[in-house]
């Protein structure tokens, strides 16, 4: 998508014919409290993957419990070659998202809601940028997804409360740092045809899953984000 010097950087386009449904992703569950997985202990080292320096996911087979009852499954699906065109497809099986990357302009993959509102748009050159709109202006991905000194984790801040990823069970989990008892708001795994995203109501609730739909695709799109 190229960009002018006076329109802004996240514009609409026009609506899309609909996608027909598919199958929704069977539920996931895991351990709420992150801290007694020990994943503060485990050293991950510097080798490449498609996290930057968290591991790369496992692909999950057996499909587990949901994490609550009511949480919220998001599949990452009808890749076009790869995760930087695919659609999200959310309950109901309906068509919730579509992340696009032009062939014209592979430097740029926009996130678009189901109007085909530009919620997101990421620049990868000649420095990875990101905006998420109503979340946070244009900066750069390392810095909106800063990984921590030991490795172990990247920090995300949401309307000033500070997040952070970490990998628990061969999942990418997402938590409230700074509270003294923190617990896993959102999961990322990766199925056979999919990646999938799961989020509590809590998660909802605080405005987390369109910054968790941008995270799910930084971190398993393959790009070199720091």
């Amino acid at each position: 998508m190229a960009r002018t010097s006076d329109s802004p950087v996240l514009q609409d386009t026009p609506k899309p014919p609909p996608s027909p449904p598919t199958t929704p992703p069977a539920p996931m569950a895991f351990n709420m409290n992150p801290y007694t997985q020990g994943f503060q202990q485990q050293n991950w080292g510097t080798a490449p993957s498609v996290f930057g320096a968290l591991p790369s996911l496992p692909v999950t087979t057996t499909p587990p419990r949901s994490i609550q009852p009511d949480s919220v499954t998001f599949q990452f699906t009808q890749f076009n070659t790869t995760v930087l065109n695919c659609q999200v497809v959310g309950p109901q099986s309906r068509v919730a998202y579509r992340i696009v990357t032009e062939a014209t302009t592979p430097s740029c993959t926009i996130w678009k809601d189901n109007e085909s509102r530009n919620i997101a748009m990421v620049q990868w050159q000649p420095n990875a940028t990101l905006e998420i709109r109503g979340v946070t202006p244009r900066q750069r991905i390392r810095d909106w997804l800063r990984l921590s000194p030991d490795q172990s984790q990247r920090t995300m801040e949401v309307r000033g409360i500070h997040f952070a990823w970490a990998p628990i069970d061969g999942f990418i989990c997402l938590y409230r740092t700074q509270t003294s008892a923190p617990k896993v708001l959102a999961r990322v795994a990766r199925a056979p045809s999919m990646v999938l995203l799961e989020l509590t109501q809590e998660a909802m609730q605080m405005g987390l899953l369109e910054p968790c739909l941008v995270a799910t695709v930084l971190f398993v799109c393959g790009h070199n984000i720091d």
